[in-house]
């Protein structure tokens, strides 16, 4: 009996060969299949089974008259995308087509080039590939890349992406059009190689890298396009519950593939070499090594696999380019050629290097380092200095004192320089363990156990280097915490430790003991994480100059140490100081200030500084959509932050509007159970509130079951209270007191983490007993609430207004209306600072209208009049003109 496990991957070795036969166009995809016969007859039979369905289902009158099936007719142009209206067809094939399409939806002008998936493969694997895509470029961020600026799926169910549209034509095309020598088509080459290195550091392979996928813009800008090969690793334990891949079936480009690609072999960076390499040729010679026309796949396969790529200069036609590429040129390109991956470069980044020492005039690391070869290079180098050497010897020693400060730069920069080489070379030695080592029984290695490999790596490698070795200890001890994963996180940090006091380097103690400081508040021990803040900042002081970025990582460390303390307006005046600091140096764009700002947001809004917080919000998503990050979990997080403070200022519909527009992006793209419960639960209350019917009650419900579901406490506490304040709201106020009654114990287990859910209870049950006509309970229970408060002490928090005004309404009721204008009026104080405009918060018209009650209860009609038509324009705005309470409002006139 064939196990689930035999059948999953006798399905995925299928699904491979469907997906590289849909890329294949007759009479290719007939040879391919016929050589499938031969090797897999079983595998080729159900490959050709499934494509007869496919075309079956693509000819269906079904499927043709769905306006998103017709992928490579005009039958699309004219239908609109999410926001885009495609226009004309750019290129389609077996899956699927992209089209030009403009920005249609009145926010931005604009192209976009909009891929869509063939709708008879949705649901297979190609289906999973191209979603697939959308994944890998969200995560790539580079200027040589084609960027992902939106995706989704078509009302007919049919997965799309958008993507950025670019002008140009193929970079051998582009060089040869443009007549660029030899330097010049190798400097343009090194902008592929960057991009591709991005990938890498990203542990993403492209596995499809040819001419056709690399385009040069008119202003000489190079693109790399189509990740939709491209295999992205992540671990078995990671968060998306996929598995490192060795091979996951994407189809290839046959005159382009590497040997390890046909035989199907793991595919690792060196893969990715390999097609640069046959770009690099075709790119310098203006020819494929293999001349793949009119050749089978069956013939490029077998050329691949047993013929030697002759070297660039012996097909030169000009005489003048073959002798500039013989030597080293004619070397790096038969090293990138390597059948056997682990004799290529091993990454994007080491070719890139080589290319780099040539332009340079200097050693490359394809030929053997022999005394002569590296002599003719230094002559080459410098032999101006060379031909002078006797004539200036005394020049030289008359002028030490000066060359020897210019000597001291020089080696400095050296210094810096070969850091960071050595730390391009690690990302590129670790990526390629990462994407080729499997554990001895055959299973993806973890991402922990991936770790722990670098560790070794880094350790046995580069143990001459301390201050490289303790600069990527830090960078992994951030990969453990990404993972949640504290004690790996720590054990890194110690390694770092013990190696920067065995240096006795200020600099390094200090940046290892700041970035252990939140390692330390993590594992919940604040007093050490005080302490090594302590040497920190000590050492610091040692320094005559404390570089950028040991200044932002100190200072954040502070500012966190500061906020875990509950020490507030510290911790805002230090991380203010560490995101002025960062905005000064322009570093809006690094990852860093968002994780800065945000903190300083929370410490802001947890101390009352609703606008400053406000502020500050604003400025981080700014710095995202710079960066390109609209589509990210920080953008969301942001913009969810940003209707929290709408509806604290009192403006419900804009809070509604702000908090609509995240869910629906979410939802849109990821699914309605990944909407966060914060989320969903202010989607809930502000659609309750602002529109008065059911509706919201099923987003404060999706939110409790949610946070039960995850055990998160806080969450099922706030549904809880969010559904009964509602029920009060809706009129509907039997299942209150039963709903408050359990949220309250559940948040007395821990009454000082969930203070903020307590002060809603004691808010609620008040309203439910003003409700009952119990005036005298309201008021104690409302009591309770300004003595949590701290009132009248402190005047901050944005519960007050609220407060304030239920007190008012309980005095009214028990008779005491000129007690109860005292408060009102004392709400409407509170109200309108904390509003951003007056005029536009519910809360000020609420404050307005209790003002109003209590002159009416005072016998002061016209007080009451008067009062009521300050509050009608800030309900009105805020709620809409036909919300009750805008026209409780109105009666009063």
């Amino acid at each position: 009996m064939t196990t689930s496990s035999e059948q999953q991957e006798r399905w995925q070795a299928i699904s491979r060969h469907v997906d590289e036969a849909l890329e294949l166009a007759e009479p290719a995809r007939g040879e391919w299949l016929a050589a499938l016969d031969q090797r897999a007859p079983a595998i080729a039979a159900a490959v050709r089974a499934l494509l007869a369905e496919a075309e079956l289902l693509a000819d269906s009158p079904l499927l043709r008259g769905d306006p998103t099936a017709g992928l490579a007719g005009a039958s699309l142009a004219g239908q609109t995308i999410g926001a885009y209206t495609l226009e004309s067809p750019l290129g389609h094939g077996g899956m699927g087509s992209v089209w030009l399409a403009r920005r249609s939806d009145g926010r931005f002008e604009g192209h976009a080039a909009v891929k869509l998936l063939n709708t008879a493969l949705v649901g297979r694997p190609a289906g999973q590939r191209f979603v697939r895509e959308g994944s890998v470029l969200a995560k790539l961020r580079h200027p040589n890349i084609g960027q992902l600026t939106d995706a989704g799926v078509t009302p007919g169910g049919q997965p799309y992406l958008v993507l950025e549209y670019v002008a140009g034509e193929r970079i051998d095309v582009y060089a040869e059009r443009h007549g660029l020598d030899i330097g010049a088509r190798i400097r343009l080459f090194l902008e592929v190689l960057a991009a591709v290195a991005h990938a890498h550091s990203h542990l993403v392979v492209h596995r499809d890298l040819k001419p056709s996928n690399i385009l040069v813009t008119k202003d000489g800008a190079v693109k790399l396009l189509d990740f939709g090969v491209a295999a992205l690793l992540e671990s078995r334990d990671s968060n998306s519950g996929s598995e490192l891949t060795r091979e996951s079936g994407a189809g290839l480009t046959p005159e382009y593939a590497a040997p390890e690609q046909l035989l199907g072999h793991a595919v690792t960076t060196a893969t990715d070499v390999y097609a640069l390499g046959l770009t690099l040729f075709v790119l310098l010679v203006g020819r494929h090594p293999l001349e793949p026309d009119g050749k089978s796949v069956a013939e490029l396969s077998r050329a691949t696999l047993q013929t030697e790529s002759p070297r660039p200069s012996q097909i030169a036609t000009d005489p003048e380019n073959g002798r500039v590429l013989r030597g080293d040129l004619d070397n790096i390109v038969a090293k990138a050629l390597k059948k056997d991956p682990l004799e290529r470069y091993q990454g994007a980044e080491l070719l890139a290097q080589d290319l780099r020492r040539y332009l340079a005039h200097e050693p490359v690391s394809a030929r053997a380092d022999s005394l002569t070869y590296r002599a003719g290079r230094f002559v080459r180098r410098h032999r101006g200095g060379v031909a002078a050497a006797a004539i200036v010897t005394l020049v030289l020693i008359a002028a030490a004192v000066i060359t020897a400060l210019q000597m001291f730069e020089a080696r400095r920069q050296r210094d810096e320089a070969i850091f960071q080489r050595k730390r391009a070379e690690y990302q590129a030695r670790f990526a390629y363990q990462i994407m080729s080592e499997v554990g001895a029984d055959g299973r993806p290695v973890t991402i922990r156990e991936l770790m722990q490999k670098g560790i070794d790596v880094l350790e046995k490698n580069y143990g001459d280097d301390p201050r490289f070795v303790i600069s990527s200890l830090i960078n992994i001890s951030g990969r453990y915490m990404d993972l949640d994963d504290t004690d790996g996180e720590y054990a890194a940090l110690l390694k770092a430790e013990a190696l920067a006091r065995k240096l006795g380097d200020p600099a390094e103690i200090a940046s290892v003991q700041c970035n252990t400081v939140e390692t330390e508040i993590a594992a919940g021990r604040t007093e050490k994480a005080a302490e090594r803040l302590r040497d920190g900042l000590a050492n610091l002081g040692k320094l005559p100059d404390v570089p950028l970025g040991l200044r932002i990582e100190c200072g954040y460390a502070h500012a966190k140490l500061l906020w875990t303390q509950d020490k507030l307006e510290e911790g805002a005046v230090a991380a203010r100081a560490v995101a002025q600091l960062m905005d000064e140096n322009g570093l809006q764009t690094d990852v860093k200030y968002n994780s800065v700002v945000s903190m300083l947001e929370i410490i802001l809004a947890d101390s009352g500084h609703l606008r400053e917080a406000l502020d500050w919000n604003r400025r981080a998503t700014a710095a995202l959509a710079r960066s390109g990050r609209d589509e990210t979990i920080s953008m969301s997080s942001n913009r969810h932050n940003q209707a929290s403070y709408l509806l604290s200022f009192g403006d419900v519909r804009a809070a509604y509007q702000t908090e609509k527009a995240v869910v629906d992006e979410i939802v849109a793209q990821q699914g309605v159970d990944s909407v966060p419960v914060a989320s969903a639960l202010l989607l809930g209350a502000t659609q309750v509130r602002l529109e008065e019917n059911d509706a919201g009650l099923v987003w404060i419900d999706r939110a409790g079951a949610s946070a039960a579901k995850a055990g998160f406490h806080a969450g099922e506490i706030a549904a809880l209270t969010y559904r009964a304040r509602a029920e009060l709201l809706l009129g509907k106020p039997a299942k209150v007191p039963a709903e408050i009654d359990q949220a309250e114990r559940m948040a007395n287990e821990d009454p000082q983490a969930y203070a903020r859910a307590l002060m809603l209870v004691h808010q609620i049950r008040a309203a439910w007993l003003l409700g009952q006509k119990d005036g005298a309970a309201a008021l104690a229970e409302i009591e309770k609430l300004l003595a949590m408060l701290d009132y009248p002490k402190q005047r901050g928090s944005d519960r007050l207004a609220a407060a304030l005004i239920t007190r008012s309404q309980a005095l009214v009721m028990l008779g005491r209306s000129a007690d109860a204008l005292v408060s009102a009026r004392e709400a409407l104080a509170v109200a309108e600072p904390q509003a951003l405009e007056p005029d536009q918060s519910a809360n000020v018209g609420a404050a307005w209208m209790a003002i109003a009650d209590a002159q009416r209860a005072s016998g002061d009609a016209a007080g009451a009049r008067a009062s009521a038509t300050r509050a009608i324009p800030a309900l009105t705005h805020s709620l809409g003109p036909n919300h009750s309470e805008a026209r409780r409002a109105a009666a009063f006139l």
